[in-house]
């Protein structure tokens, strides 16, 4: 049984496809993809941060494992969960910042930086100098310098010097500094130009002759140096490519980053399916397009598991973009569907098929590849393809696509999908089905998983849905203290074969005092098994009766007497040390009031502070003990 998060569709293990920024690039040329929904941690990498969390690390989306970090807790940025168009952002208020690695590009090769962010108020500098609230800098204050700052004139500036120490200075912006959310992009294309762009607009160029100019470790939030020289208010996104993107990739990437953040574009704002009114479209945006022989992109996918790529009738200025609903991305759709076809994907996706200006062309036939990792057993002459051929937003009365290749590694593909009269077109919806839902079930199974503290119990809750469910045996939780080493709590069993939701619930009752980490496992009946999401919880025990240890402090080897008071319950004595390891275990099948329970403390033990626990099926009791 393979068991995929609902949120954690994967990108295909095709190397050659466009998985960057609106399937712009892959790891190759995309140095670095940052992004506040891609992965922002309270940690080296393990537990997601939530809003008003201080962020140590935010993880790279670009394969390359360029992570930015901040060792220092008191210079980390700060989640915010909703900072633009629902979506999260990084939170700076002057003196934070967060720190990328050696970008290793080369002192001659051309750049392209994009950045989205949001500034709540600036301070200026010059174009020449230190001053200002810096959006972009690097991490140390070297010569070489790639710079975001705004300046004297209420622009914002580009700001660049060489290897040596020469060529300061940089291009300008025209749009003056305001408070919404923009997207800006730095390029530099060797021994030509330095470019600033504005929502997709170029607004100035500046001569490229400054020679040998190696991007530096970019520091982001801040100036490399000077306490407080930095961004008042929030990041979203910020990407590095070591090339320089042309016209046509720029405006694919730019409709891409405008849909997910609600903004308008100055130029070529093109993908309007994003738009409340068309249904709001906004997700794993990706697009192709050309603007003239010399600036083509006609391959792409992105975040999400669609490729379009071979268009035959790519002319100049013209465009496909594609977007979906963020609906679910499994087979539950039952109803709205054609003859042939037993079930369809609840995702729905939608294209803008349309030139510069916004009018309808047609591009021709394409390739259409679909990344089906993760979704069970899956035979290719299953497959659907669903056009809404009409236009009236349901699929029930089109006429499904068939004849999909497997090409290996979970990708499908139909080819040759016709452009004009039962293919894709302007405005048409898209999505896809199976004609045997038992043979090719395209599950995603795996609906959630909650772990969460109980105080009144002083438990921790286990739940989990799956929506079906193929060959399951049993499956176990596991919990750890640092995400690192883990235990087995509890197993159950699995419903083996189900095409129903079932809802899982279990209990940790010893669970340890203060932050552990809870995950799933799931395991076929043949023994091959699958890890799921990892899931933090705070404890707080709370003593629900009097527990009394003597002696405390205690010398090793001595005997430790417990009195826990008037009950009679059948009681589970654990010692543990602070990190969570357990050291001794007793059962006392039946407790009586005011009864001695005796522990032999080992000579062995380490000296330290050790945690007493004393559990029942009704109460917890938890007292520290100090072991000399």
């Amino acid at each position: 049984m393979r068991i995929t998060l609902l949120v954690a569709i994967l990108l295909s293990i095709n190397t050659y496809s466009q998985t960057g920024p609106g399937g712009i690039g892959n790891s190759t040329n995309n140095i670095l993809w940052l992004k506040a929904d891609g992965g922002a941690f309270i940690d080296a990498g393990s537990t997601q941060a939530t809003h008003g969390q201080q962020v140590r690390q935010w993880r790279d989306n670009s394969g390359n494992n360029n992570h930015a970090t901040q060792a220092t807790a008191g210079n980390r940025p700060l989640f915010h969960a909703n900072s633009a168009n629902g979506h999260p952002g990084l939170r700076f208020t002057g003196d934070l910042f967060i720190d990328g690695p050696n970008l290793a590009i080369p002192s001659s090769s051309s750049y392209t930086y994009i950045i989205v962010f949001r500034d709540t108020a600036t301070g200026l500098g010059g174009i020449n100098d230190g001053n200002g609230h810096f959006i972009l800098d690097r991490t140390t204050a070297t010569n070489n310098l790639v710079s975001l700052k705004p300046v004297t004139g209420n622009f914002y500036a580009f700001q660049k010097r060489n290897n040596a120490g020469g060529g300061l200075g940089g291009p300008l912006s025209t749009t003056t500094i305001n408070t919404n959310t923009k997207i800006i992009g730095m390029l530099r294309n060797y021994n030509v130009n330095y470019q600033i762009h504005y929502n997709n607009v170029a607004q100035a160029t500046l001569a490229e002759s400054d020679g040998t100019t190696t991007p530096p470790n970019p520091r982001i939030g801040r100036h490399a140096t000077t306490t407080n020289g930095g961004l008042r208010g929030y990041i979203n996104e910020f990407i590095i490519y070591n090339q320089v993107l042309n016209s046509a990739q720029l405006t694919v990437i730019n409709n891409y980053l405008s849909a997910k953040y609600g903004l308008a574009l100055g130029a070529n704002d093109i993908y309007v399916q994003d738009n409340p009114g068309n249904g709001n479209y906004d997700f794993d945006v990706a697009g192709i397009g050309r603007i003239d022989a010399s600036n083509i992109h006609n391959d792409a996918q992105g975040t999400g598991i669609v490729r379009i790529l071979n268009p035959t009738n790519l002319g100049n200025n013209e465009f496909l973009i594609w977007g979906h609903d963020n609906g679910i991305a499994q087979s539950i759709n039952t109803t709205d569907i054609p003859v042939g076809v037993e079930s369809r994907f609840e995702r729905v996706w939608r294209v803008n098929e349309v030139n510069s200006s916004g009018s309808a062309v047609n591009v021709g036939n394409i390739d259409m590849r679909w990344d089906l990792n993760g979704l069970g057993a899956i035979t290719a002459s299953d497959l659907r393809l669903l056009i809404d051929d009409n236009n009236n937003g349901v699929f029930s009365d089109d006429t499904p696509i068939s004849g999909a290749i497997d090409l290996g590694g979970g990708i499908y593909e139909f080819q040759n999908i016709p452009g004009g009269a039962g293919g894709i077109r302007n405005n048409r919806r898209f999505t896809i089905g199976t004609a045997n839902k038992t043979q090719t079930p395209l599950p995603i199974t795996l609906l959630s998983f909650e772990a969460n503290f109980n105080s009144s119990t002083n438990k921790v809750d286990l739940k989990w849905i799956t929506s079906s469910e193929l060959n399951n045996d049993f499956f176990t939780i596991e919990r750890s203290k640092d995400a690192i080493t883990w235990e087995e709590v509890l197993r159950t069993s699995g419903a083996g074969n189900s095409n129903l939701n079932v809802e899982y619930i279990e209990f940790d009752n010893n669970p340890y005092e203060g932050i552990s980490y809870y995950r799933l496992k799931q395991t076929d009946f043949d023994g091959n098994f699958e890890y799921f999401n990892i899931v933090p919880v705070k404890v707080e025990l709370m003593n629900k009766g009097e527990m009394s240890l003597f002696p405390n402090p205690l010398i090793r080897g001595e005997e430790l007497k417990i009195n826990l008071g008037n009950i009679k319950e059948e009681v589970l004595i654990v010692v543990r040390d602070v990190k969570g390891q357990e050291f001794f275990s007793k059962a006392v099948i039946h407790y009586e009031n005011n009864q001695l329970i005796a522990l032999p403390i080992d000579a062995d033990i380490p000296a330290g502070l050790y945690i007493i626990t004393a559990s029942s099926e009704n109460q917890i009791y938890s007292q520290k003990l100090l072991v000399k």
